[in-house]
């Protein structure tokens, strides 16, 4: 009977030895049995009937169950997922990711997927230590103004200034007119002015039109007088044959005299010789001439480029063929909702040389055509949304398949993260936990990849 209360005690010992242990090394110690729990914050609408409402959660959810079902193939640590329903609603996302982070065994979150979700979710980042992973909320002051946030898809911030940056220091741009839908556009268009002006650059007029653009003639009619006002033309027609050969003796392309002489087309001094035309010409004895106001045929050179934020790729439609129309389809910088190859093969013909940003284009990627290729023996379905949450979730996985396996751990792995190569774009979050990397885009017989364009601090 002496001995029992002894052992009792050194029993009780060891436990208490153990759990200090633990704590000392700080591992998780459901982790360390072999597995840990991710929150899955979507808009299922599980109650609804109305299949609309469901698909954007549930081909995210089938991203992240695919990359779930690769990632355990090989797996060191465990995963499991926990997936509750936030209705779009961002008090209840709130509560969740509260819940979450009451819950020690789940040690991050995919989701919430909606900005105003996450703003209701973003306190809970760091009042809980829990990291928060959004695959596509694009509001500003979200994860740049929270620990433990992270925006996968670039916020409206990063848009903005990463176009204007690519414009000025890749393009050489100095001088743009913006054209930008009153409300949601205006999101792009702050940022991407304050980042001119960083750079030097110049916004010369900006022109907002409402949610319907059929007024959209009237803001590129007021495109045109700025041009007509503040540009300078020279027309190949009204000069004599020293004059012309003067300009082409100057680098002026042979092509581009030639049209103006046989087109009667007027071109502008600034587009022929830059910000230093009018001095060039005065060697020359040619003296530039404004705009006739019956004068339809010009190619001016005032502005450099027409940046243009839409709300929706069906405002395309409206303003391409109008500023073909109006002489000024030339060098427009676009939005992600550009990005979208039908609406763009419609209005082809009047596309001169567009570029726009988009945080989506898997299309030259190999492993793209490879998950294609293993979704067909699946009920899986490939889709846009299917791929946000299968790079969120292989991002995750993949950080914590390499040891990350407390929330500090993958916190920290997330924060460092630089240049990962995920399949719609590279992710970068080292922009205040913000992806600053986005694919710049052109088109030309089709969508291509010019590059990806990061920004930094």
């Amino acid at each position: 009977m002496g001995i029992m209360p002894k052992l009792k005690v050194q029993m009780s010992n060891v436990k208490i030895l153990v759990a200090l242990l633990i704590i000392l090394s700080g591992i998780d110690l459901f982790a360390q049995s072999g597995g840990v729990k991710i929150g899955i914050a979507l808009p299922m609408f599980n109650e609804s009937e109305d299949p609309a409402k469901k698909q954007l959660g549930a081909e995210i959810l089938d991203g992240i169950k695919f990359a779930l079902t690769e990632y355990s193939r090989n797996s060191s640590v465990k995963i499991t997922l926990d997936v509750l329903d936030t209705r779009r609603d961002p008090v209840v996302a709130g509560d969740i990711i509260r819940s979450f982070g009451e819950d020690e065994k789940v040690i991050g979150v995919i989701g919430p997927v909606f900005s105003s979700e996450l703003s209701e979710s973003a306190l809970n980042g760091p009042q809980f230590s829990l990291p928060i992973v959004s695959p596509t909320a694009t509001g500003d002051e979200l994860a740049s103004s929270y620990n433990y946030v992270y925006q996968l898809n670039p916020s409206y911030e990063v848009r903005g200034k990463l176009m204007a940056n690519y414009l000025v220091q890749r393009s050489g741009f100095k001088n743009f007119a913006v054209i930008y839908e009153e409300s949601y556009g205006e999101n792009f268009k702050k940022h991407f002015e304050n980042e001119v002006n960083r750079l030097g650059g110049k916004l010369l007029i900006a022109q907002p039109y409402k949610k319907d653009p059929k007024e959209i003639n009237d803001v590129i009619g007021n495109i045109v007088k700025y041009v007509r006002e503040n540009d300078l033309f020279v027309n190949a027609a009204n000069l004599n044959l020293t004059q012309r050969q003067k300009l082409e003796n100057s680098g002026v392309r042979w092509t581009l005299l030639d049209s103006s002489l046989t087109m009667n087309m007027d071109v502008s001094i600034y587009y022929m010789f830059g910000k230093f035309a009018r001095k060039i010409l005065d060697t020359m004895n040619i003296k530039p001439v404004k705009l006739k106001n019956e004068a339809t045929k010009f190619v001016q050179g005032v502005i450099d480029a027409i940046y243009i934020p839409i709300a929706n790729p069906s405002e395309i439609n409206v303003i391409v063929p109008q500023l073909f129309s109006d002489g000024l389809s030339m060098n427009i910088a676009g939005t992600g909702d550009w990005n979208n190859e039908k609406t763009l093969e419609d209005n082809k013909v009047y596309i001169k040389n567009l570029i726009f940003e988009s945080e989506y284009y898997p299309d030259d990627d190999p492993r793209y055509s490879e998950l294609k290729e293993n979704l067909k023996k699946t009920k899986f379905k490939l889709s846009k949304n299917f791929l946000f949450g299968y790079d969120t979730a292989r991002l995750l996985f993949g950080l914590v398949g390499s040891g990350n396996v407390t929330r500090n751990e993958l916190n920290s792995a997330l924060k460092n993260l630089v240049d990962y190569d995920a399949i719609k774009s590279k992710i970068s979050l080292d922009y205040h936990g913000v992806n600053s990397e986005l694919n710049i885009l052109r088109y030309d017989e089709g969508i291509k990849l010019v590059e990806t364009y990061k920004i930094t601090r």
